[in-house]
């Protein structure tokens, strides 16, 4: 059997955000969090952190957003009668108006939950945020489409996948990485959200341990496989509390989002049927006798140049 790890190594190398993209992110962000904790703001802004697969460290080129956390004091904003939270969209749309007074040259729009400033870089996503209460990482953050707040949990979410990452050797975001990318090469109509695959890999690496990128790989599509109801090469024994079938179900790390609600089934049947051809082809890579033709079939099950 041979090994295409370093290949594989390799490959995430090729696929990560420049080191001068993370520069220049770090910068933005880093000017962004000091300029809108300054003036009329000041006061209404307790604390920030960053969130998403940026944060996670999970992210791949080309770098293109960034999620900021702004943790604010609701009582500085007019709430309607009887509520305890101001209205979202008048909230988003003075963090906008914020922004605007800061960065008169730059685009900056609203979201359904964030209001983003587009810079010639990147584009930061600003996410206002409520503590639930003090000092708990859960928070309420503003959707102006159904006028509520949302509750998320994006500081659990970090803690998770840093944990499961070091538990394996600090594998799993390079397999992530490569999943992401394998991911957005598919045909829109088998494509799942990064996040959906991101968590999906966190929550099987949580229960399997791994000994190589390799054998991660091989793991997830025929994990998938198995959701999936199909021939498997792995005897397994629990589905982890993921569903494709029927109903798809797959919770958050803080149990909060079902992240695949409302996807369409035909899309997870090509998700899985995609699954499939990359497991076998990863599987050709295992029987490979040389390095070389073990990388090449990786390359194809990952829908890599080669």
């Amino acid at each position: 059997m041979a090994s295409c790890e370093s290949d594989l190594r390799k490959a995430v190398f090729d696929i990560e955000p420049s080191r001068s993209q993370k520069a220049g992110a770090v910068r933005s962000h880093n000017y962004l969090r000091d300029r809108l904790q300054q003036g009329h703001f000041k006061d209404r802004i307790i604390g920030t952190y960053l969130s998403g697969s940026y944060a996670r460290d999970t992210a791949i080129a080309p770098l293109d957003d960034v999620d900021i956390i702004f943790l604010i004091d609701a009582s500085y904003w007019n709430s309607p009668l009887l509520a305890s939270r101001p209205r979202p969209k008048e909230l988003l749309q003075s963090f906008a108006r914020a922004v605007r007074l800061r960065y008169r040259d730059s685009s900056v729009r609203l979201q359904r939950r964030s209001v983003c400033l587009q810079l010639s870089h990147i584009s930061l996503d600003i996410v206002p945020g409520i503590e639930v209460s003090k000092g708990s990482t859960l928070i309420e953050i503003p959707d102006r489409d159904s006028d509520t707040w949302i509750r998320t949990n994006p500081r659990s979410h970090s803690e998770y996948s840093s944990k499961i990452n070091q538990a394996n050797g600090k594998r799993l975001k390079p397999i992530v990485k490569l999943l992401k990318f394998w991911n957005s090469k598919l045909p829109s109509t088998a494509r799942l959200k990064s996040f959906a695959i991101e968590t999906m890999a966190t929550r099987l690496f949580e229960h399997e341990r791994i000994t190589s990128i390799q054998e991660g790989l091989l793991l997830f599509f025929d994990f998938i496989a198995h959701l999936g109801h199909q021939p498997t090469h792995f005897q397994w024994r629990s589905r982890y509390n993921i569903s494709l079938r029927f109903s798809a179900v797959l919770q958050d790390a803080s149990g909060i989002s079902n992240l695949l609600a409302n996807t369409d089934g035909e899309k997870i049947d090509r998700f899985i049927s995609q699954s499939v051809r990359s497991r076998n082809l990863l599987l050709k890579a295992d029987d490979a006798a040389r390095q070389t033709s073990a990388w090449g079939h990786a390359a194809k099950a990952l829908r890599f140049p080669y």
